[in-house]
């Protein structure tokens, strides 16, 4: 699966189940198909426009890194 970045941010406050993971990076990808789905990075930042691809699917969270 990949896509481009549409928009990102990084959460420093997490809830407290996802305490362990802050600092981390939340992105919404573009799909080719049309469709924009919401995901974490791994821990490479991306930026609005990168080309990215699922890295992992863990715990129900889509995962994306850097697209070569």
């Amino acid at each position: 699966m990949q896509g481009i970045v549409y928009t990102e941010t990084v959460v420093h406050m997490p809830p407290a189940a996802l305490l362990d993971l802050a600092p981390y990076q939340l992105v919404m990808v573009d799909l080719a198909d049309g469709r924009r789905i919401t995901g974490r990075s791994t821990g490479d930042r991306v930026a609005i426009g990168d080309p990215v691809e699922l890295a992992e699917e863990k715990d129900g969270v889509l995962i994306f890194r850097r697209a070569a």
